[in-house]
């Protein structure tokens, strides 16, 4: 086989493997907030800082802009005696804040609907989780001493959770992995909850979250083909 033809089968091989590991992609958008306008009358906690495709579905989550250009800054969230006062994102500037309440009895949440998944495909979803658990936002639902979870669903049906940090103001990541059902709209929602380790009354959260991303496991034929991809790579540059 002359070089030539070596490289041409070398990309074929490449171009087959990476449409077998991407074909069921279906990502999230917007996973770390960074575009749309949400707060168009002005910082009001009272309405919902889940920038488009993202949506509110309980209550208000609020959204944090280290420009402080559409969020609440550096400054933190006055109204909540200045929540994740000094955090930066994760991710970019942006990231959301929402709160999951022993005392009133409320789990802030927000979903985005996504493309189709690919029936019994293996996805993993991966996010950066953050908390402010310092004892502050009385009576606006706190005083937060947790470090809550996060449940996150699909079409309703609970698929794993992002589960609490180890420190304070402190971003972690967290993932888990699922198989897509036979039929899905794809609607994720992510759900704040409350801290599982602490006694309810001391047990609300108000949890960051950042870097939302969605993306397929490859599947065994298509890490086969990377293999064999390079193994061809090998012969090439040994001949």
């Amino acid at each position: 086989m002359t070089r030539k033809n070596i490289a041409v089968s070398l990309t074929t091989l490449l171009v087959i493997a990476a449409g077998a590991a991407t074909a069921a992609a279906r990502p999230l958008v917007n996973g770390s907030f960074e575009t749309g306008t949400v707060y168009l009358n002005g910082l009001d906690y009272n309405d919902p800082g889940t920038p488009a495709p993202w949506y509110a579905t309980v209550y208000t989550p609020d959204l944090y802009d280290n420009t402080s250009a559409n969020g609440w800054g550096l400054g933190g969230l006055p109204n909540f005696d200045y929540m994740f006062e000094g955090m930066l994102a994760s991710d970019g500037n942006r990231f959301i804040g929402f709160a999951a309440s022993s005392t009133y009895w409320f789990s802030e949440a927000f979903a985005q609907q996504t493309a189709p998944l690919t029936p019994g495909q293996q996805y993993t979803l991966t996010a950066s989780i953050a908390a402010d658990d310092l004892g502050k936002a009385i009576p606006a639902g706190g005083p937060y001493y947790g470090r809550g979870e996060v449940d996150v669903y699909l079409d309703g049906g609970l698929i794993g959770t992002l589960t609490q940090n180890t420190a304070s103001l402190t971003w972690e990541t967290r993932s888990f992995t699922f198989i897509a059902p036979a039929w899905s709209s794809a609607n994720f929602e992510f759900v704040s909850r409350v801290d599982p380790n602490l006694a309810e009354g001391l047990s609300s959260s108000y949890i960051g979250l950042d870097d939302i991303q969605l993306a397929p496991v490859p599947t065994p034929g298509a890490v086969a083909l990377l293999g064999l991809a390079g193994l061809a790579a090998m012969r090439r540059r040994v001949r």
